[in-house]
């Protein structure tokens, strides 16, 4: 299996990825400043729905929860 990743060994990569797993999973900013958090869209922007004339891409084989 390929990771992708060269500065780290796999190891690492798992306990990187544990870390992270609470920012990435909480309802919140991950931001330290208010102001770097990016707005909210506006009461009259318009509403982008997915494309239905583009083919949907085939689920995983093997899904990770």
């Amino acid at each position: 299996m390929e990771r992708g990743n060269s500065k780290h060994g796999p190891k690492r990569d798992d306990q990187l990825a544990h870390e992270l797993q609470g920012t990435l999973k909480g309802n919140r900013s991950s931001r330290a400043e208010e102001w770097r958090d990016p707005e909210p869209p506006a009461d009259d922007d318009e509403v982008l729905t997915a494309r239905p004339d583009l083919p949907r891409p085939a689920p995983p084989d093997n899904p990770q929860p």
